[in-house]
């Protein structure tokens, strides 16, 4: 090859080595570029979520499983302006173990569908809870038309979780509203620490966060993946089925579940059930309370004795008021329309339904 060929070849390939190069400076430019594009794109996704939940109203059939006190408190707040049927009680009422479609308060909504019912009950309930429940939503600019709730006489031992203690978020909202007096009868909370303080500034700034447990429950469902890649797993081998067999209520598991004492005035739970009664008559609002049915062939070892009706007779005398209508519905339901001592099936609900329904009708407007 001529030297004035070899010089053309190598100026051909310096230009394209050097064309090469500036390719790849300039690829690597729009890579950074690209990377810290990212950041304001994620930040400006974020915000358009938290600018769509501010228009976000929660309106379910039932309160989640878990709910937050924010939660809570953006439901009670859609209900300004309306005058709802609300239901307020335990996880009886919620329904526990079944659809949300299949509890009490959902069939009876079906057949009110003149009036808004709110299901405002939830596992852990007790005359405390209800107590403070109807005061929030006084509180909160929600009068309701009507209060339907259940009084459970196993709450009303000492024992019982439910007790003398608040949902935590109940007792979030409601903290300014108790009295001295409350916080001498009531199981608080811890004080808050550092670590609440500072997640709760960030909730208070960011929505996402702030509702973060009732989107996931919301899009997800109450089971992480683990937890239903298991129950899917036990539901092909036939072991869910072995399980439930064995889980099976039996007269022993309910041993101490309830106190057959007289309620004196140091009960919690009766306290607050006088309370209720207070409450309501102060402020006229018209209410249907009913004894939560309980299984008796069950429980008979336990229940079947003169001093267990002796004090659903004390619950009955103080609720008993104007405006008030009582049902003891403790021995109204079949042994197998119970999942266990307390809770209803299916059916359960549709008799529980069909009970509470007249009730409710001769205390709404004509």
């Amino acid at each position: 090859m001529h030297h004035r060929d070899i010089d053309s070849v190598e100026s051909v390939g310096g230009i394209s080595l050097h064309i090469h190069g500036f390719l790849r400076d300039a690829d690597n430019g729009i890579t950074q570029a690209r990377w810290w594009l990212c950041v304001p794109v994620a930040l400006l996704c974020l915000l358009l979520v938290d600018v769509g939940l501010s228009f976000w109203r929660p309106a379910p059939e039932r309160l989640p499983e878990q709910f937050s006190s924010a939660y809570l408190q953006r439901y009670v707040v859609g209900q300004r302006g309306r005058s709802p049927i609300v239901f307020l009680g335990d996880s009886m009422l919620w329904g526990y173990r079944l659809r949300s479609d299949d509890a009490a308060a959902s069939l009876l909504r079906r057949q009110f569908s003149h009036q808004p019912i709110v299901n405002l009950s939830y596992e852990g309930g007790s005359s405390a809870n209800t107590y403070f429940m109807l005061r929030y939503l006084l509180a909160s600019g929600v009068r309701p038309a009507l209060v339907v709730f259940n009084v459970n006489s196993k709450e009303t031992n000492i024992a019982d979780s439910a007790y003398s203690r608040l949902h935590p978020s109940l007792e979030a909202l409601v903290t300014p509203l108790l009295s001295s007096a409350d916080r001498k009868l009531l199981t608080l909370q811890p004080a808050p620490t550092l670590g609440s303080h500072l997640e709760a500034d960030v909730a208070s700034v960011w929505q996402l966060y702030r509702y973060r447990t009732d989107l996931r429950e919301a899009l997800f469902g109450t089971d992480d993946a683990a937890g239903a890649l298991r129950n899917w797993l036990q539901e092909l081998t036939g072991s869910a089925a072995l399980q439930a067999q064995a889980h099976r209520p039996t007269t022993g598991k309910f041993l101490g579940t309830y106190d057959l004492a007289p309620l004196g005035s140091d009960n919690v739970d009766f306290t607050y059930l006088k309370k209720i009664s207070a409450l309501l008559r102060t402020e006229r609002i018209s209410a249907v309370a009913f004894l939560t049915p309980t299984n008796h062939v069950l429980l008979n070892d336990y229940i079947g004795v003169p001093e267990y009706d002796q004090k659903l007779r004390q619950l009955e005398t103080a609720l008993r008021q104007p405006g008030t209508t009582v049902l003891n519905l403790d021995r109204t339901m079949l042994t197998d329309e119970f999942l266990d001592n307390d809770h209803l099936t299916v059916e359960g609900n549709r008799r529980l339904a069909a009970l509470l329904a007249p009730a409710m009708q001769s205390k709404l407007p004509r």
